[in-house]
């Protein structure tokens, strides 16, 4: 398993095959137990004690779907998930049809030809897939397939750029800690499906592992070029990210700043008063309720296809994930 394979793997919500093929395989190596649920979420079993801990990164990437063919053969399309019309103009585009995979384009308007809009939504984005009919392009495609990016992944002093580090990169961190984790509780990793239209796979999962303590693993905004430390805590190189705020159960967050201080990983803190937008807010939700917090990884340009995290922070992460769960059976739940 390398993590060049999982993140350029295809998996928009609701068609998170190819990724979900990568995590079953390797699951099957480490864990106990590994079954598919109903929606689709992946859900490996590391046996413990009698505590059940469930570890969420969401498998599925941000995406469109082929809404309508013009005359000329060009495609329109609608987002699936938080998609900004201004990270695809511009861009190679590759859809999943029922006979594979065919690419595109989204094109713009040189500025030889006159000053070109500022502000275009999804709707008035157009797909190029090179033919000139209508007639020709129903032949390659059809209303209902999907896409996304064409897959990046390079490393640039350090750091690792690809399109769908979001959540990918958490999805690679639970199966390292998966490989590497020993611990006094029952583990279940779960990659889940659909959250980036709702946060769907959790709801489902965690309903049905019904956990004590849930833990999302997933990306978090960091310091970039036009948002500085004022805008955001965060930032790229200085350690995983640990949830404070309603969504982060205090006993949970504190065990992991202390398992983080007692083994010397560098972490920040990152402020949630209310939600995380991350699995963990509604896992907290499940049934009766679940002790929650996010572990989240530093990340530069999301829902782009040129995410950027740091190497160090990956390292990081998983050693502060397989700290903190060697003894998180014992943790007292109390508020």
């Amino acid at each position: 398993m390398n993590l060049k394979d999982i993140v350029t793997a295809f998996g928009v919500p609701g068609m998170e095959y190819e990724i979900r093929e990568i995590v079953v395989n390797h699951m099957k190596k480490y864990a106990d137990e590994v079954h598919i649920d109903r929606l689709g979420n992946v859900i490996g079993v590391k046996k413990g004690g009698e505590r059940k801990v469930m570890l969420a990164a969401h498998m599925d990437q941000i995406g469109f779907m082929v809404r309508s063919i013009t005359e000329d053969g060009y495609l329109k399309i609608a987002p699936i998930g938080g998609v900004n019309s201004i990270t695809l103009r511009s861009s190679m585009v590759r859809i999943k049809t029922k006979k594979g995979y065919i690419y595109g384009v989204i094109g713009e308007k040189p500025p030889h030809l006159g000053k070109e809009e500022k502000k275009k939504d999804i709707k008035d984005l157009q797909v190029d897939i090179g033919v000139d009919s209508k007639k020709k392009a129903e032949k390659l495609v059809s209303i209902g397939d999907v896409g996304t990016f064409v897959p990046t992944y390079q490393k640039l002093h350090g750091k690792i750029v690809a399109n769908s580090l979001d959540d990918r990169i958490g999805v690679y961190i639970l199966l390292k800690v998966l490989e590497k984790v020993e611990s006094d509780a029952t583990l279940y990793f779960t990659a889940t499906v659909q959250e980036e239209i709702g946060l769907k796979g959790a709801r489902t999962s965690s309903y049905g592992i019904y956990p004590d303590i849930g833990i999302a693993v997933d990306v978090t905004h960091a310091v970039m070029p036009g948002v500085s430390k004022d805008d955001v805590s965060v930032e790229l190189g200085k350690g995983p990210v640990i949830s404070v705020g309603a969504v982060s159960h205090p006993a949970v967050s504190r065990h992991f700043i202390k398992a983080a201080e007692t083994k010397k990983i560098p972490y920040q803190l990152e402020a949630n008063p209310s939600w995380s937008g991350t699995d963990a807010d509604i896992i907290q939700l499940a049934r009766d309720g679940v002790a929650t917090t996010v572990i989240s990884i530093p990340e530069r340009y999301m829902h782009s296809n040129v995410e950027m995290v740091a190497d160090k922070d990956v390292r990081n992460t998983i050693k502060l994930l397989c700290e903190a769960l060697k003894n998180i059976g014992g943790v007292e739940l109390k508020w």
